[in-house]
Order: C-alpha cells, then sequence, then structure tokens
C-alpha cells in the first residue's frame, strides 16, 4: 500500500517535473523569440540609421561637388574680371594720355584758327564786294562759334574749312544776281554779273547803262558802252535764256612800275 502511494508521488513529481519543464522550455522560446524581435528591431532601426546616413552623405558628396564647381567658375570669373579691369587702367593711362596730347594740341590749333578766321575776314572786307551780306555774316559766326565752349574744337575747325571751301567756289563760278545798289545816290534795280573774282558788273533792267567793280580803286566805275551789248548776253546765257556765247569785261589790271 505505501509502496503504491510512493509509485504514485513519484509519478507526479515526475509529471510535475514534465510540466514545469516544458514551462520552462517555453518560456526560453518566448524569451529567444522576444530577443529576436529586438534583435530585428534593433537591425531595422540600424539600418535605417545608416540609410540616413547614406543619404546623408550623398547629399553631402554633391554638396561638395556643387561647391568645388562653383568655386571653379568663381575662379574662372575672376581670372575675367582680373583681364577687364587690366584693359580698362590701360585704356585710363591711354585716355589720359591723350587727353594731354589734346590738351598741347589745342594750345597750338586754337590761336591758328583765330588767325585763319581774322585772315579771312580781312580777305572778305578787301575782296570784291560780291554776297557781301552773307560772306560777312559767316564770318561773325565763326567768330561767335571760338566763344562757344559747347563746340569741340573738331568742329569749330571744321567750320573754319567751310567757310574757306565757300570762298574758293565763289572765284570759279559765273553767278548773276538781281540786287539794288545806290549809283550816286539814287537806289538802282539792277542784274549783277560775277564771273569768278575775275570781274563782278551791273548792269540796269533796261541794259542801257551799268558799272564795273574797280579793284584797284575800290569802287564802282561806268560800263563803257562797248561792254554793254556783250555783258548783257553774258547775263542772258547765265539765265539760261540764249546759247552760250563769247563776252567780253573790263578787267582791271595793277599798272606797271615806272
Amino acid at each position: 500500500m505505501k509502496k503504491q502511494l510512493f509509485l504514485k508521488k513519484t509519478a507526479v513529481a515526475i509529471m510535475a517535473t514534465a510540466v514545469m519543464g516544458s514551462a520552462f522550455a517555453a518560456g526560453q522560446f518566448e524569451s529567444s523569440m522576444n530577443l529576436e524581435k529586438r534583435i530585428d528591431r534593433a537591425a531595422a532601426a540600424t539600418q535605417s540609421t545608416v540609410n540616413k546616413l547614406a543619404e546623408e552623405t550623398t547629399d553631402l558628396s554633391l554638396e561638395y561637388r556643387n561647391t568645388l564647381q562653383r568655386v571653379d567658375q568663381l575662379r574662372i570669373y575672376n581670372a575675367q574680371l582680373e583681364k577687364q579691369i587690366a584693359s580698362q587702367e590701360k585704356q585710363i593711362v591711354d585716355s589720359v594720355q591723350e587727353m594731354e596730347s589734346i590738351d598741347e594740341t589745342e594750345k597750338g590749333v586754337l590761336p591758328l584758327m583765330e588767325e585763319m578766321i581774322t585772315t579771312l575776314d580781312e580777305f572778305v572786307q578787301l575782296d570784291t564786294p560780291f554776297n557781301i551780306d552773307a560772306r560777312q555774316s559767316r564770318v561773325e559766326n565763326l567768330y561767335a562759334l571760338m566763344d562757344d565752349a559747347n563746340v569741340s574744337v573738331s568742329e569749330k575747325y571744321r567750320k573754319i574749312l567751310e567757310a574757306y571751301q565757300i570762298e574758293m567756289q565763289y572765284g570759279n563760278a559765273v553767278s548773276v544776281d538781281t540786287g539794288k545798289i545806290d549809283a550816286n545816290g539814287e537806289v538802282l534795280e539792277v542784274e549783277f554779273l560775277r564771273v569768278g573774282r575775275l570781274t563782278y558788273v551791273y548792269l540796269t533792267l533796261d541794259g542801257k547803262s551799268g558799272a564795273y567793280w574797280n579793284k584797284l580803286e575800290r569802287k564802282w566805275e561806268v560800263l563803257p558802252d562797248e561792254f554793254l551789248d556783250s555783258v548783257n548776253n553774258a547775263v542772258k546765257f547765265s539765265r539760261g535764256i540764249s546759247q552760250p556765247v563769247l563776252f567780253k569785261v573790263p578787267v582791271p589790271v595793277a599798272e606797271a612800275a615806272q
């Protein structure tokens, strides 16, 4: 009887041990699962961190390359600026030298131009008095032009040369103009004939009288009758009324020195 009880107790102990062993094994399995889950989570977190660091590294690498590229561009840009600055500095030096040269040139040119205008003025006053108002006005404008600070030296010089060219052209042309003249206190309407600077005559509108400019005496002289028809034909030819003809005009000449 006792032996049977002992066996039962032993069986119970064995069963308890089995149950406890099963429980222990189950606990160990559950712990392993939890540990594996924690490891997986840690690995996932680590991988996420690694991925994030990789992305940041890639971004930094791209930014570094972009920075190097900008540095190269700035280096090239600075080199170009240095060349431009050097070129501008050279232009400034050249401009200063040119201005100094211009100043020296103007010191010699301005008095020369003043002298040219004075010479032209004297020439017009001593020349045959054709178109006298326009010619004197041109000279007066040149004097005023020289005092105008807003006009460049080159433009002043150009105007002076232009006036000289106009005076030169007068000597190569035949012209006819209608105007008025005071003849011994009587105002006459006449036709002026100018043959270059060779002769300057006028005829009354009826063609019956006239005069020629005596350059030696600087006064009008009565035109001899022998020239009236010839001068009249020259006037008609100059106006396109008649065909070309030979004509005679009086030409005063200086007497030979005795």
